[in-house]
């Protein structure tokens, strides 16, 4: 019996579904190969892919910023000594229009009851972002919208774009670094799992001197795309009815950067923000010069542990912060601060409930 020759009406369909297909099949290939070749580097690219892993309004505090905040703010101390339920969002030299859209990203799925801005952004003079921090503060970020504007903010024209945007273009010559890990999804953060909470390690130790700085009310003007997002950052803050507290990380850079904070802490002033600056020289909580930082800005474990505690005390009395400690929701805090302290045995929980250290009164917001 003679076949029926098939219509062309199907014969088009069947085309069709095929093309479907194999878009797909492309798509996807052209999707992981783009991951492959991101670098997954743990202070950019992770910590924001890593977020959308944690349970949904399970972060109390974010904190949001440079390298000065991930490697200060210790989440495990935060957890082990307060039971602060704290995430480290940050990037290497993180810019004020790239907090903005990580806050922005952050807040589809976190409704933390305070979020904390590293005020280093201010002392930066650049207009916009270098390439391999584009890549690093904007190819974790899933959601489309804010993507696209951050990306959009880090450059100086659309087309500069639009290689950050497709992925490949920036991307596509790190095949001759890949390792194994590059394949594996999602990222293991460094060897951390998926329970890590954004604080990065720093094992070297570098001596400083106390910063010599006369304290004073003198502004020195910052970068202004810094100022406009850093007052887009306190908007949006208030229009989420979002806490939101400033803090200057200590750093024995600090004497270079005073002026620039003063901006910035009067720019906070009017919107209502809160702000702590921790270099202030009346704030003394026994972080040493000598032996607690890494390099010249960024504090080492064991500064961002003396530091940790005493963010941590401040928290809890600035602010309703629950304990989570025992809540089953979040074991991934637990787990986080166990495998942290099993590495840096030497600081194990200090009981600080037993010796707490000296409390001051923080300054208003443009003090």
């Amino acid at each position: 019996m003679e076949k029926r020759p098939v219509s062309r009406k199907k014969q088009l369909a069947l085309f069709g579904v095929r093309l479907i297909c194999f878009a797909l099949l492309a798509l996807s290939a052209l999707t992981y190969a783009n991951y492959v070749l991101t670098p997954k580097h743990d202070y950019g690219v992770c910590s924001m892919m890593n977020l959308y892993r944690q349970k949904e309004n399970s972060v109390d505090v974010l904190a949001v910023g440079t390298s000065l905040a991930y490697a200060g703010i210790n989440t495990n101390v935060l957890w082990e000594e307060y039971g602060i339920a704290a995430y480290d969002l940050c990037s290497a030299e993180q810019p004020f229009w790239v907090s903005y859209y990580t806050i922005r990203e952050a807040l589809k799925t976190q409704r933390p009851k305070v979020i904390l801005l590293d005020a280093k952004p201010s002392i930066y003079t650049r207009d916009y972002s270098k390439r391999g921090r584009t890549i690093l503060s904007t190819f974790g970020i899933r959601g489309i919208e804010n993507r696209v504007g951050a990306t959009l903010a880090c450059v100086e024209t659309p087309k500069d774009a639009v290689g950050y945007l497709l992925g490949l273009p920036e991307v596509h010559s790190n095949y001759a670094t890949l390792t194994g890990n590059d394949f594996i999804f999602p990222p293991d953060n460094g060897g951390r799992g998926s329970s890590w909470k954004g604080y990065i390690e720093s094992d070297a130790t570098e001596q400083h001197q106390k910063p010599s700085v006369v304290w004073n009310n003198v502004r020195r003007n910052m970068n202004e795309r810094e100022e406009e997002y850093a007052r887009k950052i306190f908007e949006m803050a208030r229009e989420e009815g979002v806490e939101l507290m400033l803090i200057g990380m200590p750093n024995p850079d600090y004497a270079n950067d005073h002026m620039y904070y003063n901006a910035l802490w009067a720019v906070a002033e009017e919107y209502g923000i809160r702000g702590v600056n921790y270099n202030d020289p009346n704030m003394r909580f026994g972080l040493r010069y000598s032996s607690d930082f890494a390099d010249w800005q960024h504090l080492n474990v064991k500064g961002s542990v003396t530091f940790s505690r005493k963010l941590g005390m401040d928290l809890m009395m600035l602010f309703d912060l629950p304990d989570r400690r025992g809540d089953p929701a979040y074991a991934s805090y637990d787990e986080c601060a166990a495998l942290w302290y099993e590495q840096y045995q030497a600081f194990e929980s200090s009981a600080w409930e037993e010796h707490p250290l000296p409390w001051f009164d923080p300054p208003e917001a443009g003090m």
